[in-house]
């Protein structure tokens, strides 16, 4: 790739050889170190590449070996600004745009919010807008630490936010409360392990720490699980050292949990009659311009669908220019009520959703007693289910006693 870049700044042409003795040509170009490259034979003649600075030593050559050479093609920046050497208003149009495109990306055109759920994009960035965060902003203005302080301040819902800035792009990456990932206490430093969520102890299996607990054990959220505190006894039972340790344990927690979920039998249900308006629009910055070929009036009922092609000239260079389309949809609404059928189908989706998010948080659904019920117009599922999961919790314990290193005998004996 460099060496391509250097070949073009410097420039070079493709010639033709041909005359007597075109292999002592060669020769001599190699003595005298002038570059030759992509050689190639054309009958009796042979065509190659050299720079311009190599082709002006050719003359002496030539003659030398009776030869002749023609130049084929002119490639390279020289060239190019020989042959443009009298539009002067087409270079000075070629330095405006170059100009323009780097102030351009001085500022921020798009800003992108991820990994939100329950909060929408559109509430963030209302919030974004209130506090001066704003498309067509510089970039310079934009500190990350204060955005994150921000948001987390502003949304009890965020526990975690990143706000960093790709190319013209400001990107607020959040994390919400459902996904919060506990603090893990380094490996060196001592920790007890406490339960993060009450249940019974099904399995347990400690490699560092004293256990505080037995499988078949009820605990409560915050309860000691294991203890940091490693106690070692003398051949009479009685404690010759103590020292801490970081707790170490595969510890599974069974618990019940209540599900309950209604809905009306009644709904309103939209009956589509084929006919649709379509509509363009154009973003200017924070200007939009509507294009209709339709008398603005809409349908009396009617669901409207947008896409937006947000106008790019690099994948993270966004420009303040924005294609949208909108297409409503005519319906007729008409109440509905659901069969039996449909009511216990509707029932069961929504709590194999419910069980799939516990499932990628990590929980074990080991049984389920959910019942489906469908009495004065309310279809209603009800019921207890059983998870199981690695509610387990680190802590900093408190060290009422000097930590003291375990002696390597008692140690190996251990």
């Amino acid at each position: 790739m460099l060496t391509n870049l250097l070949k073009f700044l410097k420039g070079y042409v493709v010639i033709r050889l041909s005359g007597y003795s075109p292999e002592r040509f060669l020769n001599l170009c190699s003595h005298h170190r002038i570059i030759l490259w992509g050689l190639r034979s054309v009958g009796t003649e042979y065509e190659m590449c050299i720079s311009i600075s190599g082709f002006r030593r050719l003359r002496p050559l030539v003659h030398k070996t009776k030869t002749k050479v023609v130049i084929l093609e002119r490639h390279g920046l020289p060239f190019m600004l020989y042959r443009y050497q009298n539009r002067k208003l087409f270079a000075a149009g070629a330095l405006l745009g170059a100009v323009i495109l780097y102030g351009l990306s001085l500022f921020i055109w798009n800003i992108h919010v991820e990994g939100n759920y329950s909060l929408s994009d559109e509430v963030i960035l209302d919030y974004l807008e209130s506090i001066e965060i704003v498309h067509g902003m510089a970039k310079r203005e934009i500190h990350g630490e204060e955005i994150e302080a921000a948001l987390r301040e502003h949304f009890p819902e965020i526990t975690w936010t990143s706000a960093e800035v790709k190319g013209t792009r400001l990107i607020i990456h959040v994390q919400e409360n459902e996904d919060v990932i506990p603090e893990k206490i380094p490996k060196e430093e001592p920790a007890d392990l406490k339960a993060s969520n009450s249940g019974t102890i099904v399995s347990m299996i400690v490699r560092s720490g004293t256990p505080a607990v037995t499988e078949g054990m009820e605990v409560k959220k915050g309860d000691m699980l294991v203890e940091s505190l490693v106690e070692i006894l003398d051949d009479a039972g009685e404690t010759a050292n103590t020292y801490y340790v970081h707790a170490d344990a595969d510890i599974q927690i069974q618990r019940t949990e209540h599900y309950q979920a209604s809905f009306e039998m009644k709904y309103i249900k939209k009956e589509y009659t084929g006919r649709t308006k379509t509509s363009f629009y154009l973003i200017l910055g924070k200007k939009r311009f509507d294009v209709r070929f339709w008398h603005p009036d809409t349908y009396e009922q009617f669901d409207s669908i947008a896409s937006e092609l947000p106008l790019k000239i690099t994948e993270n260079f966004y420009l303040p220019v924005i294609l949208g389309k909108n297409v409503e949809q005519e319906y007729v609404p008409s109440e509905t009520t659901y069969t039996k059928e449909e009511a216990v189908a509707r029932a069961k989706e929504e709590w194999s959703l419910f069980f799939e998010k516990l499932r990628r948080k990590g929980l074990q659904i080991i049984e389920n007693n959910v019942k489906i019920e469908i009495s004065g117009g309310v279809c209603n599922a009800e019921g207890d289910y059983v998870v199981e999961e690695s509610a387990v919790q680190e802590c900093t314990p408190k060290q009422e006693e000097p930590t003291q290193e375990e002696p390597a005998e008692e140690r190996e004996e251990t």
